[in-house]
């Protein structure tokens, strides 16, 4: 028993949480139900929300697979805490759920997924959680059900106000092992075996404060943890510390500092360290524009493999003429290789454009290397003049794509789990654009991850092959037929190639679907696929599938 604001609770017992809790499906359900118990008192806690509030509110029915009443869906306290239950049902039927033309098995999928979605738009913790358990059943088939899991959670806790604070960032879901592997849709439930189920973790404690009237200063801490279940490719923990300074000037000349080490140690490869310290200026002759240069010494072993020093140096170019336009370019030189970003944003009233063009050092997981922009992407972004609180943001651009059928995640690149530091380049044009009744979303990218110097990964892709290149095509456009239901239709090209012709592949995928609403926290969502893939196991699939959707 504890007393907390003057009530009673009874605590469950459990045990601590490790990483490694993450790797299996058993461990896998009591990690995320313990975690779903401990975000929500933890939002609810830092939002300003007693447990007696709480239990008003019925959140311990909800995590236990209870609902919570609420005439608009969910449950809202005046501290800006929200939980959303929900529950799914998905029926598909598909032509080849082998994925193999040679051995072709037509099978029925049924899909139960129980879900929660918490967030806190204020207090001393803010952030979002969204978690689902997915129940598969396999009729007409050998196949063995199934249990998946996808966790998507980041928030930040204000231990002292303005002084310090902790940033945490947690991931689960299926990745593919191989981009020279299977490939399958990600609207594609059918379990892949080139697919995997990886776990990421990522806390991020940071520091302000002054140093008297001369500068301020940033302290900040960084420890990423990854595992791959029945793998040890992609397995992999980052640390890294920095310290960043700046000047107190009042005009436009200004001077920064900065000091940064990394450390990155992979099951399956090498352990690399590089270390910085650089001094530069920055200079803003006006509220638009920004420009600032820096230069120092660098520490790596990334590119022999041995420790070497060498000079850094690069410059830094922002321009942001209306709050809806910015333009901004950088470049920075290293020994193991240079790395630059330029980006081009642009809202309208009802549309968007995003541009990128960057390359740089990924440290393990590269799930979604260079900032993969998806269907949620484009809309937060679109949206971000009709609601600035990122939280309630969150919210509107979910249900938004939730009406109109869209997935959130769709388009996302293949990826692939490395074993090794990799550099890393991807050009990306996207763009949305929402009228009265159609909204159409278009995605144009190329990526392109290679090895770092002489040194050879000891497990992945790039162990086989010196780089991995790959192009993404998607269009989606979505109609609403009445107020509450629409049509969309989502085309998709996939292209991935290495240095060899057998390490090629290319996945297309045509999805058709129509979504209606059900009452106030019903859903429905029919559909169909076809999908062609073109690679060491060729395959064609065509299916049909069904989707019931309540939110409590």
């Amino acid at each position: 028993m504890a007393t907390v604001m003057g009530t009673a609770v009874k605590l469950p017992r459990v045990r601590a949480l490790d990483v490694e809790d993450l790797a299996g499906p058993p461990a896998v359900s009591h990690a995320a139900t313990v975690l779903s118990h401990v975000v929500v008192v933890a939002l609810a806690l830092g939002s300003g929300t007693s447990f007696a509030q709480l239990s008003g509110l019925g959140i311990g029915a909800a995590g236990t697979g209870g609902t919570i009443g609420a005439d608009s869906g969910g449950a809202t306290s005046s501290a800006g805490l929200r939980v959303q239950p929900r529950i799914s049902l998905t029926q598909t039927w598909t032509d080849n759920l082998s994925l193999n033309d040679a051995a072709k098995d037509a099978a029925l999928i049924t899909v139960l997924a129980p879900g929660i979605s918490v967030s806190s738009s204020a207090g001393r913790l803010r952030g979002s959680l969204d978690y689902s358990l997915n129940g598969l059943l396999y009729t007409k088939t050998d196949r063995p059900n199934n249990v998946q899991q996808t966790l998507a959670a980041n928030g930040t806790l204000e231990l002292i106000e303005r002084r310090l604070f902790v940033d945490a960032r947690a991931s689960y879901g299926q990745q593919q092992q191989s981009a020279f592997g299977q490939q399958t849709s990600t609207e594609n439930a059918i379990r892949n075996p080139n697919s995997s189920d990886v776990a990421s973790l990522t806390v991020s404690p940071r520091l302000l404060g002054r140093m008297g009237n001369i500068a301020t200063y940033q302290l900040n801490g960084s420890v990423t943890e990854t595992k791959v279940k029945d793998s040890s490719t992609g397995d992999s923990r980052v640390t890294s510390l920095s310290f960043n300074t700046q000047g107190l000037a009042t005009g436009p000349l200004n001077w920064t500092a900065s000091a940064t080490t990394q450390n990155s140690n992979f099951d399956a490869g090498k352990e690399n360290t590089r270390t910085s310290a650089t001094g530069g200026l920055t200079y803003r002759p006006d509220i638009d524009w920004t420009v600032s240069g820096n230069a120092g010494i660098e520490r790596s072993d990334l590119q022999s493999g041995f420790s070497q020093t060498a000079a850094t140096y690069g410059l830094n170019a922002q321009w942001t003429p209306t709050p809806r336009t910015s333009l901004q370019g950088n470049y920075q030189s290293h020994d193991y290789g240079d790395s630059h970003t330029i980006s081009f944003d642009h809202r309208f009233q009802r549309s968007s454009i995003r541009f990128s063009d960057n390359s740089s050092v990924s440290q393990g997981f590269n799930s979604r290397s260079g900032g993969q922009q998806s269907n949620y992407d484009l809309f937060y972004f679109q949206f971000e003049s009709r609601e600035p609180d990122p939280i309630k943001r969150d919210l509107l651009v979910r249900q938004t794509l939730l009406e109109l059928g869209l997935s959130p995640a769709a388009p996302a690149n293949s990826g692939f789990v490395s074993s090794a530091p990799t550099l890393q380049r991807r050009q990306e044009l996207s763009g949305s654009w929402q009228g009265l009744r159609t909204t159409v979303t278009t995605t144009l990218s190329q990526s392109r991850s290679s090895r770092i110097g002489e040194q050879v990964p000891g497990s992945g892709d790039l162990s086989n092959s010196s780089l991995v290149r790959e192009r993404n095509a998607s269009a989606t456009v979505a109609y609403r037929l009445t107020p509450t239901s629409s049509t969309n239709l989502t085309v998709t090209e996939r292209q991935i190639r290495g240095d060899l012709s057998s390490q090629s592949s290319t996945l297309r995928t045509i999805n058709a679907s129509w979504n209606g609403r059900l009452g106030e926290r019903g859903s429905v969502i029919v559909g169909a696929r076809y999908s062609l893939f073109e690679g060491q196991l060729p395959y064609r699939e065509n299916a049909v599938f069904a989707t019931l959707v309540h939110q409590f």
